[in-house]
């Protein structure tokens, strides 16, 4: 039929998941893009909440924490590998926190200390981007002496892949993409974000080079 979508539902579901991590409750927050990963947080055998990880292959995992007995999972990349949430530290103070498969539970006060004016905290981490690079939250500015939102890009200047390293991959992604705004949604390319990858943005590269591989 003209109009007709190629690709259409017939009917709609829903799953009640009943795993849990030692007690019975348990709330989802987010899932991956395909659905395959749902995170959220669940009350394990001594009635302190966890952040989870659920796949149909694995069931519900307990991510951990950061010390402390609680943690939630808020929001999750649209591949499943990068998981946002907040946990409790070793002295019982809640801070936002970063999951991946390699590197585990991470404090992003710590990951990204480099970027806090001295005696500003982030708190929670609420959301993540769908490549994982950006997440939002709120903390304290201590420029401000306020409790404000914050937006961190947890990409290295230069990185147009998310993959840590300047190379030539972002040299060459930064040439195939000149003189147009960038690829995708998200322009990775245009790294200074002026509407347009040109010579500020491959200068950029090339200062970079090298860095963090």
């Amino acid at each position: 039929m003209s109009g007709q979508p190629e690709c259409s539902f017939d009917r709609s579901d829903i799953r009640w998941e009943q795993g849990d991590l030692g007690f019975r409750y348990s709330l989802a927050y987010g899932v991956s893009a395909d659905g395959s990963v749902v995170v959220g947080r669940a009350d394990n055998a001594s009635g302190y909440y966890r952040p989870f990880r659920w796949t149909q292959a694995e069931g519900m995992q307990d991510l951990g924490t950061l010390g402390g007995s609680q943690s939630a999972a808020y929001d999750v990349s649209a591949d499943g590998n990068v998981i946002v949430g907040q946990a409790e530290n070793d002295g019982y103070q809640w801070r936002p926190f970063r999951w991946t498969p390699a590197g585990g539970v991470e404090d992003l006060n710590q990951t990204y200390a480099s970027l806090l004016t001295g005696g500003s905290e982030l708190w929670e981490a609420h959301a993540i981007s769908p490549d994982g690079r950006y997440i939002v939250g709120f903390g304290y500015n201590a420029a401000t002496d306020r409790d404000e939102a914050f937006l961190l890009d947890t990409w290295r200047t230069g990185d147009t892949n998310g993959d840590g390293c300047i190379d030539d991959a972002d040299l060459l992604a930064v040439l195939f993409a000149f003189g147009t705004p960038g690829s995708g949604l998200t322009c990775h390319e245009d790294i200074n974000k002026d509407g347009v990858v040109d010579d500020a943005d491959l200068l950029t590269v090339l200062f970079n080079f090298g860095s963090g591989c």
